[in-house]
């Protein structure tokens, strides 16, 4: 007991970020655990890493096995390396064995930040604030090396990573936004919530820290696009083509329908009708004037293949596909494709995005669903399609009958060798497959290029995500009061911009009959809140209590007669209605 109360104050003292008066939050997530990968991305578990700071790391063990602390505390600049030895964790400083056959967790902390040696990200030494964790991993032979982060320090080294600095400040605070929902609703592993690639969001650590996007993040403190009082799962993309999807029609397997409402499919212009066919993307792909997103290298493109060369890679992907389970009936590759007819478009979305097509060739036929899967089937190089907005044009000589067609021979019903021979030739087929398309990612939530051009047009992040998320309204998240022993108080920070925001509210739920709840709003007390309805959410306009910049609301916990009770409380916003 007394080592799980020194793990608790060793944790309050490196992590100055938790302070004692939020010790007790709730609601949202303060800290978040991000799984960090080796120099290409591609793992997360890892048999050794090198850990050193400018300043003394402190080292702690805080297995289960253990009855001591086992601290250490190395001097700076000192090279602390953890190594996989079988299944437990050995610990060398400055290449000297300092402790063998640890199972973990390992935390190291220091004052400054942590570098992980020999890891670059953009070029430069890979440093951390927070604490790393060694955790060994759920196959018991490798680690996961694990940055456990405040959330606003996490989002600092996430935005520069997923969004051009140049983008603008309003893209920016909106790509916080989007960055800290996400965030919130994560949990992707037992050991992590997060990874540092793009199978989640791409964050760098401290060395990528910029002075815009720091506002960017500070500017949106506390603030969460919500629907129905919950956090938005706030997916974004690169590039849309003018058009976004819904998140059923690309995500969804027929079991989890109408889990996103607030993903849907919005136009950048209002008179655009949901695309049906080839013919329909065509035309819309033609158009100049068709999104917010033109300034994006990727907003129209097209990929010419020779057929052979399609042949070839198709054989490689519809393996790779088929292992997945994406592809009906399944390509076994013993007999390599061959001879390719047609790309034939059976699904797509309101943006014209295939979610279903069929390879056709004089040796099978083949189905491949979801959008990802269909961007992995057409390669160039390594790269995948940027997306799944395309339709296909070929060259050459036309598409031969199919088999059970009949047979006809060209031009004279002469019957020879040399005209069979001339017509069954694989010039027959088409020599050159194209595709023709735009976008980049999967087109579901925020497009990135089209908030950008809504910021250079004046608009505030508020209406950027109003217009790619449906129903959603800005606010902290809900936080719960309830009575401590400690007489800690329930903290909540936000920022509030006096030029973006008309008006703050205090939603304060008392469902629960609580007679008082004291609270804070800055310096400011309420204590007599006796007389604040029951039964039912009180909505307090508190603007000209707020400061520009950040603020702060405490409540206290509640009072012995109310134990077993509880109230839930947060702070809402009305954003300026700039389309009067």
């Amino acid at each position: 007991m007394r080592f799980k109360l020194f793990i608790l104050l060793f944790l309050g003292l490196f992590f100055n970020f938790i302070s004692s008066a939020n010790a007790f939050s709730n609601g949202e997530k303060q800290t978040v655990r991000v799984a960090i990968s080796n120099q290409n991305f591609s793992t997360y578990e890892h048999q050794n890493a090198k850990i050193s700071s400018d300043e003394d790391i402190t080292i702690i063990d805080i297995s289960q096995e253990n009855t001591s602390s086992k601290i250490n505390t190395v001097p700076k600049n000192s090279i602390v390396e953890v190594m996989m030895n079988v299944d437990r964790l050995d610990i060398y400083i400055n290449n000297e064995l300092k402790h063998s056959g640890l199972i973990g967790p390992i935390l190291f902390s220091s004052k400054d930040d942590l570098k992980i040696i020999d890891l670059n990200r953009k070029g430069l030494p890979a440093k951390y604030k927070g604490m790393i964790e060694i955790k060994i991993a759920k196959n018991n032979q490798s680690f996961n090396l694990i940055n456990i982060i405040d959330m606003q320090n996490y989002i600092r080294g996430v935005i520069p990573n997923e969004m051009p600095v140049s983008f603008g400040l309003e893209a920016l605070k909106a790509q916080a936004i989007a960055a800290r929902n996400y965030a919130m609703n994560a949990k992707m592993s037992a050991n992590y919530d997060l990874v540092d690639s793009t199978a989640a969001q791409v964050y760098y650590g401290s060395n990528s820290y910029r002075e815009i996007t720091d506002i960017a993040v500070e500017q949106t403190k506390g603030i969460y696009a919500l629907y129905k009082d919950k956090p938005i799962s706030a997916l974004y993309f690169s590039t849309s083509i003018g058009i976004t999807d819904d998140w059923d029609d690309v995500f969804s397997d027929g079991f989890n329908k109408g889990l996103h409402p607030y993903l849907k499919s919005v136009t950048d212009n209002e008179k655009q009708k949901p695309i049906k066919d080839d013919d329909d993307l065509e035309k819309f792909l033609s158009k100049e004037d068709s999104g917010f997103d033109i300034k994006s290298p990727k907003f129209r493109w097209q990929f010419e293949f020779e057929r052979q060369e399609l042949e070839e890679i198709l054989h490689n992907t519809l393996l790779a596909q088929s292992k997945a389970g994406l592809v009906s009936p399944k390509y076994e590759g013993d007999i390599k494709l061959e001879n390719l007819k047609e790309i034939k478009v059976l699904n797509r979305t309101q943006s014209g995005k295939i979610t279903e097509l069929e390879i056709i060739a004089k040796n099978g036929q083949y189905k491949v669903k979801k959008e990802l899967a269909i961007r992995r089937l057409f390669k160039k190089g390594n790269s995948s399609l940027p997306s799944a907005n395309f339709y296909v044009k070929t060259k050459g000589a036309d598409i031969v009958k199919s088999e059970n067609e009949e047979e006809k021979t060209p031009e004279k019903k002469t019957f020879s060798l040399v005209k069979l021979f001339d017509y069954i030739d694989d010039n027959r087929y088409p020599e050159k497959f194209i595709l023709i398309g735009g976008g980049f990612g999967h087109g579901v939530g925020m497009s990135q290029y089209g908030a950008s051009a809504m910021a250079k047009m004046g608009k505030k992040y508020p209406e950027i995500l109003n217009h790619y998320y449906s129903d959603i309204n800005f606010s902290t998240v809900l936080k719960t009061v309830l009575f401590n022993d400690y007489n800690v108080w329930y903290k909540t920070e936000f920022y509030f911009d006096k030029d973006t925001f008309k008006n703050a509210y205090l939603y304060i739920d008392n469902s629960k009959n609580v007679s008082e709840f004291p609270f804070k709003i800055n310096d400011l007390e309420f204590f007599d809140t006796k007389n604040i309805a029951k039964n039912k959410v009180v909505k307090i306009n508190i603007t000209q209590y707020l400061n520009q910049g950040i603020n702060t609301i405490n409540f206290a916990p509640l009072s012995d007669e109310n134990k077993g009770k509880y109230v839930v409380y947060k702070i809402g916003f009305d954003e300026y209605d700039n389309k009067k």
